[in-house]
Formats: structure tokens, C-alpha cells, sequence
């Protein structure tokens, strides 16, 4: 992956999880929610993120034009693989010498991470500076960067999953279109697999390519207001009929040989490598696949459609996905004003910080940078703004952030995975995810 991936995702809310049980003692060695520590020193300035590919170009041209615009107070960007976020983040938070900005994924890391005096309050420059951003007053932004009715964290990037990806290739060879809903998809299937053709990519050994397909459907069968009670345990549970017909989709497009064979086994990088080798018609997974898209193309033309209703007389216009991307500054630094200069520089429109970002295919919100977007890169941005815009919760974040690891990376993924191979039955996913729900409330 050439960005910060739903792989990279799931290994550092591990991280959180650690995190979150040293609070405590954090807060015993002096921290505080505020700023937490010298606003200058002479430590040096340093970006952390997990951005690589045109991602990572995009962040060190970026730190280039700063740094020539800034000669006296120079940042040294870090790029963190995702396999080592787990640990390097946790280290340097907890250590004493954190990077001055930190790029992460928002949402339980923003609380986490705000609740251990990790972050600095940057409430007051937002107000100041949010008018820079697409939505920058939505919900959305304060799900993300907000905890207890402060801002930690400024919105960079935007990813949704709701999108298949389609080799038109191989539709145009068979006579089909892509599918505008679930039947359709089916339909195709079939026919795909008669002629010795995977319909969809999906290999779920990580869990959460799997997880996401059940995400999108629940979406459509549950609503998003409905998803936000069952994960707060509070209005709904897990085990309603609307999460359990949900699963039920997900089992029957097994069935339906929707799905390679050994779906269950492989992983997300063998995933790709099935669709962008030509193998596969169809692909779902998130806007981030677009910089992959940029660094490596296949030899077909790429074309992302809707992922399938499974009402078309009920269209759903409520949509997967959240900022992805996010940077905050430190608390503890000791270089807390130079972390604001620094968030002063990208999110200014007139620096380009956003659209090289845009450039690089990724979906980010700073004004103005969608047109540098590709058609298809853009068509993704309008669909998350047509949401934002709706009155009402219509955009969700990937589930895994709403919860903890043991409901989000156990329950979920592992038991999407065993729907789309058949090796679970949709009603004991639902007891066992509200079981686990359950059981993290009462710890």
C-alpha cells in the first residue's frame, strides 16, 4: 500500500489499547490535556506519518516547501511502515521525545490519545483556520478530531469504501455491466464463474476486507443512527434482525460464489494482486487503493462504480468512511508553537500542501485541492461531500474505530471472514459480536 492502509489501521488500535491502560499513569508522571510543556526548545522538529509511495512523495515535497519558506525552524519527516506503528508510536508518545506532529487516523486514537495528555488542545486555532477545510464545521471532523467538546487534531485525508472497483475488460468480454445491486451482483457471478472468471476479490485472511463488506451492507439494512446505538450499547444491540439480515447478505454472496475459493486463507496484498493481475472482474476496498492505482497501474483502465443497493427501491445515501488521515500536535514536545506553524502551512490552501496530496490520488479536504483530483479520485470526494452535506449522521467510520479491538478486530473481522467462506452462521456472528460487545462493557 502507498498510504496509510485498513491493515496499518487494525495494527495500531492495538496500539490504543496499550495506551489506553497506561493512562493513568501518564497522568501520574504530570500530564495534562493542554498544551503540556515548553510552546519552544531546542529539540529538533519532527513530522511523524505512515504515508509511502506518492503518499510519501506528496509529504516530502511538502516538507520541502515549508522548510524552504521556514530556513530557521526546519521539520524532518519520519516515515513509519505500518508493520512498526504499533510499536514506534506508543514508544515515542510515552517517551521523552514525541515527534512535534504526529499524523494518525483519528476517531478512539484522537480520545486515547487526548485522554493520555498526549495531544495539544488546538480548539481555538481550528475555529480560526477551519473555514480551510471541506465540512470543516461538520460532524464528521469533530467524530474524528473531538474529544469532550475540543478539537486535537486537524481532518487531512478522506477515505470511503463505497465503491466496487471493476476491470471493464472483462465485464465488456462477458456482456455485462457492473452490478448496481446485490441481485445483479450475483447474477453476474454466476455467469463469471461459468466462464472460469473470479467475480470479486476478496481475501479475508486479514479480517477486515471482509469486515467492510458486512460494514456496507449493514449501512444499507440498519442506517447509520442505528449502527451508533449497537456500538454504544445503548438503544441497540448487535444481535438486532437488521445486523443479523446483514450477515445474511454477506453469507449468501458466499454461497452465490461471489467469492474466490479460499477466501478465508490469503491476505490483502494477494487480494490486489488478484484483481490488478487481471483475474478478477471486480474489487472492493477503500479510496486508498487509488494511490496504488498511481504508483503501480495495471494494464486496464480502472473504473470505480457504487457499491451495489440491496433495496434499489430504497436507495441508501448514507456512506462508509471518515478521515483517515489526520495530524495533531503533541503536547509534549516542548515545540508545541512550531507544531502550529507547521499546521498553519498545510492547511493553507495558497501552500498546495493539500492538493499534492489530491495529486498523489488520495481524497483530501483542504479547499480547493479536489481539482487536482482524477475523475475517478473525484467522483469518490463528491460522494463523501453530498453526504457531509445531508442533514442528519450519513457518513460512519469504519466500525472497528466506534469499538474496542476485542468487539471491532476479533468479532468483527474474524467473523466476517468466517461468513463469506460459510464456516459461520449469520445469527451466531450477531450473539457472539453482541456477546463480545457485552463483555467489553462490563470490563
Amino acid at each position: 500500500m502507498v498510504t496509510t492502509t485498513s491493515a496499518g489501521r487494525r495494527r495500531l488500535l492495538a496500539a490504543l489499547a496499550v495506551l489506553a491502560g497506561s493512562t493513568m499513569t501518564l497522568a501520574g508522571c504530570g500530564l495534562n490535556n493542554g498544551s503540556g510543556g515548553a510552546a519552544s526548545s531546542s529539540k529538533a522538529l519532527t513530522v511523524w506519518h505512515q504515508f509511502s509511495g506518492e503518499g510519501g512523495t506528496a509529504m516530502d515535497t511538502i516538507l520541502k516547501g515549508y522548510n524552504k519558506a521556514n530556513p530557521d525552524g526546519q521539520f524532518e519527516g519520519r516515515a513509519i511502515a505500518n508493520d512498526e506503528a504499533n510499536t514506534v508510536i506508543r514508544t515515542g508518545l510515552s517517551g521523552n521525545n514525541p515527534p512535534t506532529v504526529l499524523q494518525y487516523e483519528g476517531y478512539q486514537q484522537t480520545a486515547d490519545y487526548a485522554k493520555a495528555g498526549q495531544l495539544m488542545d488546538i480548539t481555538d486555532w481550528y475555529n480560526e483556520h477551519k473555514d480551510n477545510f471541506t465540512y470543516g464545521e461538520s460532524q464528521a471532523v469533530m467524530d474524528a478530531c473531538g474529544y469532550e467538546g475540543k478539537v486535537y487534531c486537524i481532518p487531512w485525508n478522506v477515505d470511503t469504501s463505497e465503491q466496487i472497483f471493476v476491470n471493464p475488460d472483462i465485464m465488456d468480454q462477458h456482456g455485462l455491466k457492473a452490478p448496481s445491486t446485490i441481485e445483479e451482483l450475483k447474477a453476474a457471478a454466476g455467469k463469471l464463474n461459468g466462464a472460469g472468471v473470479s467475480p470479486v476479490s476478496l481475501y479475508a485472511g486479514d479480517g477486515w476486507p471482509a469486515a467492510h463488506w458486512w460494514y456496507l451492507l449493514t449501512i444499507q439494512r440498519c442506517s447509520v443512527d442505528t449502527i451508533l446505538k449497537a456500538a454504544k450499547q445503548d438503544g441497540a444491540k448487535w444481535d438486532d434482525p437488521c445486523f443479523e439480515q446483514s450477515a445474511q447478505d454477506l453469507y449468501d454472496l458466499g454461497k452465490a460464489g461471489v467469492f474466490p475459493q479460499g477466501v478465508e486463507g490469503q491476505d490483502y496484498n494477494a487480494m490486489l494482486q488478484l484483481f490488478l493481475s487481471g483475474k478478477a472482474a471486480m474489487m472492493n476496498t477503500g479510496t486508498w487503493f487509488n494511490s496504488t492505482l498511481a504508483d503501480t497501474p495495471p494494464e486496464f483502465e480502472t473504473e470505480a462504480v457504487a457499491f451495489p443497493q440491496v433495496d434499489p427501491s430504497k436507495p441508501s445515501h448514507q456512506i462508509l468512511g471518515g478521515f483517515t488521515n489526520v495530524f495533531g500536535v503533541t503536547a509534549n514536545s516542548g515545540n508545541t508553537d512550531a507544531g502550529l506553524k507547521f499546521l498553519d502551512y498545510i492547511s493553507d490552501p495558497g501552500s498546495g500542501a493539500g492538493a499534492e496530496f489530491a495529486k498523489s490520488g488520495l481524497v483530501n479536504v483542504v479547499v480547493g485541492a479536489d481539482k487536482e483530483m482524477s475523475p475517478r479520485v473525484k467522483a469518490s470526494y463528491d460522494a463523501i461531500s453530498e453526504a457531509l452535506s445531508l442533514p442528519g449522521n450519513n457518513v460512519i467510520a469504519y466500525f472497528e474505530n466506534l469499538v474496542p479491538p476485542s468487539v471491532g478486530e476479533d468479532s468483527m473481522y474474524n467473523g466476517a471472514a468466517a461468513l463469506t467462506s460459510g464456516a459461520m452462521q449469520p445469527k451466531d456472528f450477531v450473539s457472539k459480536l453482541q456477546q463480545a460487545a457485552q463483555a467489553a462493557a462490563a470490563e
